[in-house]
């Protein structure tokens, strides 16, 4: 657990003093063993609360249209980053509203990861924390990088792309294909994809917790949800996960930022990113556009020049 740097805690504060700013959201100590837990930081003299290390996993940008029209701060990772833009291309946000202060990041730490070196239920960690480049549990040590979660692993943004206050040393982003894992599934049959895909879905309970953890789930009334009409039942048959799932996923077609949020949040640890990567590849080689990179930019799914667009769909 490691406290925000003075200048960063003394930016905050007076931002909150100032007026600017009518809440900061930013990260506290957890009562979970290597989970930092989200703050909500209304008054100057809280935030010494504040914190940073790798523990500090949450997309905050989640809370942000829960307060759309207010004046708020918040801490964000790169990852992070591409949400809040994702949220300004579809004027959930106002940026003059906004003050960021960036994150660089390695990569979050993944308890399951920990305890899984530990032979041990990670309901069972009980002594573990964060300290630098490693993560010290039940009395042994790991390096950071062999325990953060996949999503991390493959991260292409370490650094914000969108802050009024930068934080930390600037990470290398790591080369090679990011969607490597897509294509690996695509060279598989028909056969093959629809068996992992199922096999991947059969371990879901309909919890929502993707849902609930995604920054770009911020409809009103989910599908879900809804019943009149009933789109899908809260069960764990085979047909209503999958649809649930597929619904879900093209929903996020040409918007999904790949922060991870939601395959993080999963408890029982369904590689849902697989699924929207696949869609966000697409979206990138059909109509060159990456989701949370440029807040001027118009979603594909929401523009149409006739010259340009693909098309070989139209019979």
């Amino acid at each position: 657990m490691n406290a925000l740097p003075q200048t960063i805690r003394e930016t905050i504060a007076r931002w909150l003093s100032a007026g600017e700013i009518e809440l900061f959201i930013g990260w506290e100590a957890g009562t979970i063993p290597l989970r930092a837990t989200p703050a909500f930081i209304r008054k100057a003299e809280e935030v010494e609360r504040l914190i940073w290390d790798a523990t500090c996993e949450n997309n905050l940008v989640n809370f942000l249209p829960k307060y759309k029209g207010k004046k708020v701060g918040l801490m964000v990772k790169g990852c992070d980053a591409r949400a809040v833009v994702g949220l300004l291309q579809e004027g959930q946000m106002i940026r003059e509203n906004l003050r960021i202060v960036g994150v660089s990041c390695p990569g979050v730490v993944d308890p399951r990861k920990v305890a899984r070196r530990l032979g041990i239920p990670v309901e069972d960690l009980d002594e573990a924390q964060a300290e630098g480049d490693e993560v010290v549990a039940n009395g042994q040590r790991f390096l950071l990088a062999e325990v953060i979660y996949d999503v991390c692993a493959d991260c292409r943004q370490h650094n914000p792309n969108i802050y009024d206050v930068a934080m930390g040393e600037e990470v290398a982003d790591p080369a090679g294909d990011p969607f490597a894992h897509v294509r690996a599934m695509e060279a598989l049959s028909a056969e093959e994809r629809w068996a992992r895909f199922a096999g991947e879905l059969q371990r879901c309970n309909l919890c929502y917790a993707c849902r609930n953890a995604c920054p770009l789930c911020y409809c009103n009334v989910c599908f879900a949800d809804r019943t009149m009409p009933r789109w899908v039942y809260q069960s764990d048959r085979p047909e209503d996960v999958q649809f649930y799932q597929i619904m879900r996923t093209f929903h996020l077609a040409g918007r999904c930022v790949g922060c991870g949020a939601c395959t993080r949040a999963c408890p029982q640890g369904i590689n849902l990113r697989l699924f929207l990567d696949k869609l966000r590849l697409d979206v990138q080689e059909l109509y060159g556009y990456v989701a949370g990179t440029d807040p001027n930019a118009k979603p594909p799914l929401t523009t149409y020049r006739e010259k340009e667009d693909y098309n070989d769909f139209v019979l």
